[in-house]
């Protein structure tokens, strides 16, 4: 019954391409069936993580440039497959947005953040949310009632998402920073570079940290280009008051020109070593549980 209907509804959408009254029987349509066909594969796999609790987070150190210390972790989602192989984040999650999924696994993952966080008083941690989550009133309702239950997280919580989103809707993304704020909470902009926000937009969205996009940083020693346009970024955020993270700094080069011009916090990027030995990619910071 089920196909029949789907095969309906495909012969309905031709119709209705074409001029009022028109006929259309059904064609089937090679590119259609085989897109349906992975659409349902990866809402099974995304469901059965979530249902098998095979959703997990690795801690990214973002290190400070001149102690080579932590100063906070990100949390990073991952999902391992029943073979013990891990999804990478690029191979799940546009599947998740474009299925309407993201909001669960972004509940998911902050609900985690949070047990660690309670569970490690010391942990300062920032977790990535979708555009899709920002006006979720179940993703509202979890945060704030973590937060009024448990005293402290709220200073030690950073909220990130990624300049792409932020630039859809500037004045919804406002809103948005405004009420993490006003829950106590630090906001970050993810990716930046990616959507070449104006500094006046930056100005006005009135968030705490933006991450460079790692994009232009790892090739920081070959690219004359991506010299000058971080150089930028580091001098705009420092005007600005904000706190810079480079993202993906690959070798001491890059992290000694980086610090020449006032950076003060790097990392190295998800299951690398970063440079000096800090620990990047997975290790937990000390003291936190395993989290699934």
């Amino acid at each position: 019954m089920n196909e029949v209907l789907t095969r309906a509804q495909d012969a309905l959408y031709g119709a209705r391409a074409r001029r009022r009254g028109s006929f259309q029987a059904y064609q089937p349509n090679l590119a259609r069936i085989s897109e349906r066909q992975e659409n349902m594969r990866a809402t099974d796999e995304i469901l059965s993580a979530l249902n098998e609790r095979r959703i997990f987070i690795l801690f990214e150190p973002i290190v400070d440039i001149g102690s080579r210390r932590p100063a906070f972790y990100e949390c990073l989602m991952r999902i391992k497959r029943p073979d013990g192989s891990l999804l990478a984040v690029n191979e799940f999650i546009p599947w998740a947005e474009r299925l309407g999924l993201v909001r669960l696994l972004d509940y998911r993952v902050l609900d985690m953040v949070a047990a660690e966080m309670i569970a490690s008083p010391a942990l300062k941690a920032s977790v990535n949310v979708s555009a899709a989550s920002t006006s979720d009133p179940d993703w509202w309702a979890g945060l704030g009632a973590m937060l009024r239950a448990h005293p402290g997280v709220a200073e030690r919580l950073t909220v990130e998402i990624t300049e792409t989103a932020a630039i859809q809707d500037i004045d919804e993304t406002r809103g948005f920073v405004a009420r993490v704020k006003d829950l106590g909470c630090r906001i970050a902009i993810d990716d930046f570079g990616a959507g070449y926000t104006s500094f006046r937009n930056l100005r006005k969205l009135g968030v705490d940290l933006v991450k460079i996009d790692g994009a232009f940083v790892r090739n920081l020693m070959q690219s004359e280009d991506d010299r000058a346009f971080v150089h930028t970024l580091i001098d705009l955020g420092r005007r600005l008051g904000l706190q810079t993270v480079a993202e993906w700094v690959q070798d001491e080069a890059s992290a000694a020109m980086l610090a020449e011009w006032g950076l003060r916090l790097f990392a190295g990027g998800a299951g690398r070593v970063g440079v000096g030995g800090a620990a990047v990619g997975g290790r937990r910071p000390s003291g936190a549980r395993r989290v699934t």
